[in-house]
């Protein structure tokens, strides 16, 4: 089942150093493997976000419920 927004989707695959990670995105059947940086929102709990820099549609700490509702 994929997320209900527009556009891409993307999945994080690793870490390549303290400023980028390495995700692979994609859209349809057309798949890329792209370096972003990460997300640096950090949430009330002190829980830094999981997504890329520049995500849609919220922080991962904003979907935790959706995941367990």
């Amino acid at each position: 089942m994929e997320a209900t927004h527009d556009g891409p989707h993307a999945d994080h695959l690793g870490d390549i150093d303290r400023d980028t990670q390495l995700w692979v995105q994609w859209s349809g059947a057309l798949y890329e493997f792209i370096r972003l940086a990460p997300c640096e929102a950090p949430a009330e709990d002190g829980d830094a976000c999981s997504l890329f820099d520049g995500h849609d549609p919220g922080h991962s700490w904003e979907m935790r419920d959706l995941l367990h509702g």
